[in-house]
Parts: C-alpha cells; sequence; structure tokens
C-alpha cells in the first residue's frame, strides 16, 4: 500500500518514474517505438471523439549520414591490412560491412520498420476512433521537407486511406509549414551550438561516462593507434543502437558491456535534456522554440471545432520538435527540472519522450450540448496535464485552451525563417 501512494505522489507530480533501460533504450531517440497499451480509460458517458491534432516524428531510419558507416568501417578496414585486429575485432569488421552493404545510399531515409510503424499507428488511430474518420471526412496532413518525414506522412494517411478510401486527405511538405514544424529561434541556435558556455562542463561529463578503453583493447591489437578512441566508440554505439530500426539480423551488443552502453546514454540524454527540454540550464529557450507549433495546434482546434473540419490534423516532425513541444505544454514527465546533470537522467529520459515514431495525439470528444473534452496520448499512452479533471484523462478543452495560451505568453519575439533547416532535428544523430 505504502509503495503505491508513492507511485501515486510521484504520478500526481508530473515526476517520471526511472528504471534501469534495457539495452535497447540506451539507444536514446535510436529506441525503435514501443507496443502501446491495449486499455485506454473509457470517454465519460454521452461523448464521442470528433477532432484528432497530431504530431509525429517519422518512424525508424538508417543513420543519418553514409559517412557515419564509412568513418568506422575505414578503421576496421585500415588494421585489419595491417593484421591489428583481435580475433573480435575481425568478427565486428565482418558485421560493419553487412550493416553496411544493408546502408549504403540510403542513409537518412526510413527503414521497412519505420513503415510499418507508420502503419500500424494510423491503423489503431482509426480503430480506436472511428468516428472520426467517418464517409468522407477531411484529414489535413503537413510534414517536415525531410524525405523520412513526408514518406512517414505518405505512409501513414495511405492506411487511412485504405481502411476508408472515401476519406479526403490533402497531403503538403513545403517550406512555409517549416516555421511551425520545425522552427528554432536564432537564441536556440547559438545555445545549442558547440561553442556554447554550458559545453564546457558538459564535456567534461562525457570524459567521466564515454570510458573507451576496455572496448579497444578487445577489438584492436595496438588501441593506441586510435587517436580519438572515445569518437569511435560513439561511432560504434550508434551503429548498434540503430540495428533495431532495419531488417537485418545483426547486433554489436553483445561487444559492450551494459556500463559502457549505459554511460555513452547518460551523455546523449544530458544534451537533449539541456537542447530541447525543461533543463533550468536552457532558461526555458528551448521550449520556448516550440511556441509556433503549439500556437498552431490551438488555432487550428478552434478552426476544426467551430467550422467541423478538418476531422484531423496531422503533423509529421522530429524528434527535437517534439520534445520541445511537450515540454512547453507541460505534459507529465516531459517538463521535469533537475539541476544537477550527474541526475539529469532520473528526471528525464529522451527514449520515453521521444522514440523512433514518437507521436502526441490531442483526441477531442463531444457531447450533444457541444461540450468538448481533450484527451492526451503520448506514444499512444494516456497522459496527464497539471489541471484538475473530474474525469480522469480527459480535460475541458476550455481549460486545456488556457493554460496553452498562458504557455503561448512566453513568445517575445519574432519568428525568423531563416533560422531553421529541413534537418533542424540533428541533434537527431
Amino acid at each position: 500500500m505504502r509503495q503505491y501512494i508513492i507511485f501515486t505522489i510521484l504520478l500526481l507530480s508530473g515526476l517520471s518514474v526511472y528504471s534501469q533501460p534495457t539495452p535497447e533504450q540506451t539507444g536514446s531517440i535510436y529506441y525503435a517505438y514501443p507496443a502501446p497499451p491495449e486499455v485506454y480509460t473509457p470517454a465519460p458517458e454521452g461523448y464521442e471523439p470528433f477532432y484528432i491534432s497530431h504530431y509525429g516524428r517519422h518512424g525508424s531510419r538508417w543513420m543519418t549520414a553514409d559517412e557515419r558507416y564509412i568513418e568506422v568501417l575505414h578503421v576496421f578496414d585500415s588494421l585489419y591490412q595491417r593484421s591489428e585486429l583481435t580475433p573480435l575485432g575481425i568478427d565486428v569488421r565482418k558485421r560493419l560491412q553487412q550493416v553496411w552493404e544493408d546502408a549504403r545510399g540510403k542513409s537518412g531515409n526510413i527503414t521497412p520498420l519505420g513503415e510499418r510503424q507508420q502503419h500500424e499507428i494510423a491503423g489503431r488511430m482509426y480503430h480506436n476512433f472511428p468516428q472520426v474518420f467517418r464517409g468522407d471526412a477531411f484529414i489535413d496532413a503537413r510534414s517536415s521537407t525531410s524525405l523520412r518525414c513526408a514518406m512517414s506522412m505518405s505512409y501513414f494517411t495511405e492506411h487511412l486511406k485504405e481502411l476508408n478510401p472515401a476519406l479526403h486527405v490533402d497531403r503538403r511538405a513545403y517550406q512555409r509549414y517549416m516555421d511551425y514544424i520545425a522552427y528554432t529561434s536564432p537564441e536556440g541556435e547559438k545555445f545549442s551550438s558547440g561553442k556554447a558556455p554550458w559545453r564546457r562542463d558538459f564535456r567534461d561529463f562525457e570524459k567521466k561516462n564515454v570510458r573507451p578503453e576496455r572496448l579497444m583493447a578487445s577489438l584492436f591489437v595496438n588501441p593506441d593507434a586510435i587517436t580519438n578512441q572515445d569518437a569511435l566508440m560513439r561511432g560504434i554505439y550508434w551503429i548498434a543502437a540503430d540495428m533495431q530500426n532495419v531488417d537485418i539480423d545483426v547486433t554489436f551488443y553483445d561487444i559492450f558491456r551494459y556500463e559502457e552502453l549505459a554511460g555513452i546514454w547518460k551523455t546523449v540524454n544530458a544534451r537533449m535534456y539541456v537542447c530541447n527540454a525543461g533543463a533550468p540550464l536552457n532558461g526555458g529557450l528551448m521550449p520556448r522554440c516550440a511556441i509556433p507549433l503549439l500556437r498552431n495546434i490551438v488555432e487550428s482546434a478552434e478552426t476544426a471545432i467551430k467550422e467541423g473540419t478538418p476531422a484531423a490534423d496531422l503533423r509529421f516532425g522530429h524528434d527535437t520538435h517534439l520534445i520541445r513541444l511537450l515540454t512547453l505544454m507541460q505534459v507529465e514527465g516531459c517538463s521535469n527540472q533537475e539541476t544537477d546533470m550527474e541526475k539529469f537522467h532520473l528526471a528525464w529520459q529522451d527514449y520515453r519522450v521521444s522514440p523512433m515514431g514518437a507521436n502526441l495525439q490531442l483526441i477531442f470528444f463531444r457531447n450533444k450540448k457541444n461540450e468538448i473534452l481533450v484527451k492526451l496520448l503520448l506514444n499512444e499512452n494516456e497522459v496527464n496535464l497539471p489541471l484538475e479533471s473530474h474525469t480522469g484523462p480527459y480535460y475541458p478543452w476550455e481549460t486545456v485552451k488556457a493554460f496553452f495560451k498562458e504557455q503561448l505568453k512566453q513568445d517575445e519575439t519574432e519568428i525568423h525563417p531563416a533560422t531553421h533547416s529541413p534537418l533542424s532535428e540533428d541533434t537527431d544523430y
């Protein structure tokens, strides 16, 4: 009973309940989309869904550039020619060659698993809220100009059309939508840069947690020949993490000790937390980059409520922008604050908030009196807002709208369209 009370207090306070990550979860934002729950809290009597507002990260993908594979494989090839690989190193080189053959020329693109993720998320949305997709309902879909996002939009909406061919779906991936789908302020770009003052302490944190000596000695006859062991270890770590996103039977987790994976993850998680989430170190600067996106969500919902269309607004973007949005909205477990870098991973976990295929869904319900409730799903899990509700995860829209508008009042700067790029996610490695 005492444990239940403590757990309830943690949930009500918005704190995440930390558990040691699995090896796959130590892959950070490369963690493949987890299976969602099968049971949800029923809507209050008399309410049925009529509108969905959504922001989704692209599905699983290969790493963002061919060079990220080539640089690691080049080290192994060079030392193999000089007979300086250990037996394990020779075996790892063979695995890397298999990985490269699969990834060559596909870097940055959505994988077959990513296609299936979008297909399945769309299918569950359709079957969980069929009233939204009746008849010739209008679906407005907008994407980042990044190809993986546009393809995610395509796979998602294609399945909706398969389920109901009468749906009217408008799909667009224009540069003009980047001002809210993938916006970063000039101040945010500067804060996130490698020259930012906070990076000095962060580099010390990295040195403490990234320990490549044992791994290098297991792979190379003369590990001292590797001039930047930290960088090589990270390169192998990212390839290892991405194996869960591709359809080849290769793993690298056997060459790592768990504490080595966890150490690297803590550094990645810390940087994602500082550059995107609720870390006091950023003074709220990075979550405020999501103000244009939150404004679009509120205004689009108001239009849908008043005019009856569209039935759904679907947005497809990137991990960093979703993380900032969730922090700005103060979604349960997403806006936690911690000042001690050694404890960042206890307060906030990137793999929980934004795995591959991550998504936020706002489901709107209406009764015959035209009273409107909204429920939030993060990665298809019901989540709470720091607001009072007498109907579980269902909140009066007017209350939620007023709360969101308070967050929008933080906007004191002009939006500068030139400060973003189609790949402005890329702290999404």
